[in-house]
């Protein structure tokens, strides 16, 4: 039944609800709402904006707005939309050119492996490439590690001469296997900390993959090539393309950047040989997504990332996860994904009286310990913990007086190792055998 004139067009109702209750059910039915004057209107208005930012109050204004999918952020953000949309054309062009032979692709010559996301942020590329390197190295391969090194300035030295090869594009040797030959400064802290967890494994950084992968063949005779972030270079052919996606937030909210967090459309999942959703604990397993990856053709896999141990930065001791129980912790990081590390530290029973949030990639400075150490003595915590990936960049200046603990993780799958072992080793290894002659 329907009131002609009203101000609101709803169901027959025995009682005629407040507006308030009316708009909660227009919210929940997603029904049509006409207004009539123009105190309904401001009523309508602000009860839409508080019910818009009722959620997420602790993330600052921009990143609440940016990260919703529809509403007044579409209108706020419209510019930005525009852009995604032109900047998604332009992502489908390349795509098409490259899939129709028009742009080449190239193969650098020995088995490469690609591990990459869809979305800007972190989804563990790097503790997952460690973890690879390590079960490749225990099937008797030598690996070899190709890294952008963002955040790096080795992109300045220009027609760099590294063991009498010259390249328009440098490419720097970060670990030669056995010594650490660059600064973190200069090649980034993704790599820097590759060459530090990883013995026995040659790392290159370069903006050009198929010179870096070239140059580990012809220097140190490689059969595997690890591609840290290599799912948008297209112009290197890949025998095995790994899609991580975090199990947290996949997608984002499903729009390209600069509107949303999508390097690419979420289509183009159907590019890679596996797709495994990292951060998959019990209440953020994405089976909703997994299914519907699945059910393309697409097999996909769940880690989470399980915290080993603490080491103290300064000496090089270990703890035992369990001395984090009930202590009041500060934490402090410069990751793709801040919550994901407070997460892990609330789930080892830590207090988190403070947490500091810095952009990825930060390069930190004196007066980021002027603040640090104000912090903890307005806290009062004797327990300051970080990541690995933060831990590269502020061990060469850490005061001698200032501890510091590091918090190292490790891959885990959820599935049984008959799965995951067939997915990432045992079908492409056969390959592999027959192109090294094993």
């Amino acid at each position: 039944m329907k009131k002609k004139g009203s101000a609101v067009i709803f169901k027959a109702m025995r009682r005629r609800p407040t507006y308030s209750v009316r708009l909660r059910a227009y919210f929940k039915r997603n029904a049509v709402v006409f207004v009539s004057t123009y105190n309904h209107f401001l009523q309508v208005v602000i009860f839409r904006l508080r019910a818009y930012f009722k959620r997420d109050q602790k993330k600052p204004l921009w990143k609440r707005v940016w990260n919703k999918g529809r509403g007044i952020s579409d209108l706020v953000l419209f510019p930005f939309t525009l852009l995604a949309s032109i900047y998604g054309l332009s992502c489908r062009l390349r795509i098409f050119l490259y899939e129709k032979g028009v742009l080449p692709r190239k193969r650098a010559g020995c088995y490469v492996i690609s591990i990459g996301n869809l979305t800007v942020g972190g989804t563990g590329k790097t503790p997952f490439t460690i973890y690879l390197a390590e079960k490749w190295k225990e099937k008797g391969y030598t690996i070899g590690i190709v890294s952008r090194g963002y955040g790096g300035n080795y992109r300045e030295r220009r027609n760099l001469a590294l063991q009498g090869l010259f390249y328009k594009e440098p490419v720097v040797l970060v670990s030669d296997g056995t010594t650490l030959l660059e600064k973190v400064a200069s090649v980034g802290d993704e790599p820097y900390l590759m060459a530090e967890r990883l013995s026995g494994v040659p790392i290159v950084v370069s903006a050009d993959r198929f010179k870096g992968c070239q140059w580990l063949i012809e220097h140190f005779k490689v059969d595997v090539i690890l591609l840290d972030d290599g799912f948008q270079h297209l112009r290197l052919h890949r025998d095995l393309n790994l899609l991580l996606v975090d199990a947290t937030n996949p997608f984002g909210n499903g729009c390209l950047l600069p509107r949303g967090s999508l390097r690419e459309p979420v289509s183009e999942v159907r590019r890679a040989d596996l797709v495994i959703f990292t951060r998959s604990e019990n209440g953020s397993d994405a089976t909703e997504w997994i299914s519907e990856i699945e059910r393309l053709g697409r097999p996909c896999l769940r880690s989470t990332f399980q915290p080993t141990r603490l080491i103290q930065l300064n000496t090089g001791s270990v703890r035992p996860l369990s001395d984090l129980k009930n202590r009041p912790v500060l934490s402090f990081c410069g990751i793709g994904n801040p919550d994901s590390f407070v997460h892990l530290l609330t789930l080892l029973g830590a207090e988190i009286k403070e947490r500091m949030v810095f952009s990825d990639h930060y390069s930190y400075q004196a007066s980021d310990w002027a603040k640090i150490k104000k912090k903890v003595a307005e806290t009062g915590v004797q327990w300051v913990v970080t990541t690995e990936k933060d831990a590269v960049k502020i061990k060469d200046f850490l005061p001698a007086d200032f501890e510091i603990w590091v918090l190292r993780v490790e891959v885990v799958f959820r599935e049984g190792a008959e799965k995951w072992e067939s997915l990432l080793f045992q079908k492409k290894e056969r390959s592999l055998l027959q192109r090294v002659g094993r």
